[in-house]
């Protein structure tokens, strides 16, 4: 059983804002230090694997190499249940936990809005950041996705390399950190549980939660992209339920300032773009989206971690308790059939489709590869379909 007294997750976490990702940030080095190395070899190990690259650059060997190891060495099996699991949520709420849940726990974190806000992307074009996340997310589960050269485990490698880029540029940039490394261990777990322990607690009061098997299948699926991430496993790898993991997220957030001026417009931002890409589906105007999206980051974290990110009261709170209601009679009718099972989770998958070919070019994690230079902050895109979360 894993230790979760507030004592025993201080231990845990000792030091692990210091802490990068050494393989994800060799690589980078190593690319940066000798322009002869072909960056093309960066994308092809990722897609094709370390025996595609004879001759291979040590660093990014390495990081090759322990990724193909974990993803072979991986609970298939449980994942699997886990990405079903996951998939029996309808694309909407999912983009729901997404972005009010999930992101707005995210950047109440002062140290990684700042470093987002560095980057001045998911200001200025965070539609197209959210659109990138979900895409992310949808490789993830999918049948097979985290299996070596699959989508889930390319996506994931590549992000991995986004954020060693973000980290090296921050710091060769001088930008004060207050003598944290930017993107930390800790930054990169507490992300993790942005994922896990935040959203499945978001579904929870959302009428959508998981049984207490989906929920570990769901950890045990976590885990491996936690690994494949770059996550030291001393800090996940006995999290197999929410009241750990609950308890790991409250010992993070009990050491990190409260949210600041970045976190507000951060949250505020994103709020505006999740209700821009789900309007669709609302059928409602665009100051009653809005004003849907703060209802749902209210009811998911509590007033008071909405007031201290900025979030105004809005009468469509009055909406909610009907939304939870169908989603807890539609939740039970699976629950008793599988036929409805399987077709939800088939329609769940089609809506991943229809999101991601709405995304024009590649993702900026994407584009990242080919060229992974720290001498500059990467810049994403502009342009996402209107529909393309819904």
């Amino acid at each position: 059983m894993t230790e979760t007294t507030p004592e025993s997750m201080r231990r845990r976490l000792a030091g692990s804002e210091h802490l990068g990702d050494p393989l994800a940030d060799a690589v980078i080095h190593e690319f940066d230090n000798d322009p002869r190395l072909d960056r093309a070899l960066i994308d092809r190990g990722i897609r094709h694997g370390l025996a595609s690259l004879p001759g291979c650059p040590p660093a990014l060997g390495a990081l090759l190499w322990a990724a193909e190891a974990a993803s072979s060495s991986a609970d298939a099996i449980r994942a699997m249940h886990g990405a079903e699991a996951w998939l029996t949520i309808p694309a909407f709420w999912l983009t729901v936990a997404l972005g009010p849940g999930s992101l707005a726990h995210t950047y109440s974190s002062p140290p990684i809005a700042k470093v987002l806000m560095n980057t001045r992307n998911l200001q200025e074009r965070t539609a197209r950041r959210l659109a990138e996340t979900a895409t992310w997310s949808h490789q993830i589960v999918r049948p097979g996705g985290l299996a070596p050269g699959a989508p889930g485990y390319v996506h994931t490698l590549q992000v991995r390399l986004l954020h060693a880029r973000v980290r090296a540029a921050t710091l060769r940039a001088g930008t004060p950190q207050n003598g944290r490394m930017p993107i930390s261990q800790l930054d990169l777990l507490r992300t993790w549980l942005d994922f896990t322990a935040v959203p499945f607690n978001a579904l929870q009061r959302l009428g959508l939660g998981f049984q207490e098997a989906d929920i570990a299948d769901l950890y045990a699926l976590w885990q491996g992209i936690a690994h494949l991430l770059g996550v030291e496993p001393a800090y996940y790898h006995d999290i197999e339920c929410q009241a750990d993991a609950l308890a790991l997220l409250a010992a993070i957030d009990d050491v990190l300032p409260p949210p600041d001026e970045n976190s507000r417009a951060l949250t505020a931002s994103m709020l505006e773009a999740t209700a821009h890409l789900l309007r669709p589906k609302l059928h409602m105007p665009a100051d009653v989206a809005v004003g849907l999206m703060r209802a749902f980051c209210r009811h998911i974290h509590g007033d008071e971690a909405a007031d201290a990110l900025g979030v105004e009261t809005t009468w469509t709170t009055a909406l909610l308790p009907g939304l939870v209601d169908a989603n807890r009679y539609r939740r039970n009718r699976e629950a008793s059939c599988e036929d409805v099972r399987r077709h939800r989770i088939e329609t769940t998958l089609k809506e991943f489709d229809a999101a991601d070919h709405a995304i024009a070019g590649e993702t900026t994690y994407q584009a990242n590869v080919r060229d992974p230079s720290p001498r500059s902050l990467p810049v994403t895109a502009q342009g996402v379909c209107e529909a393309s979360c819904a």
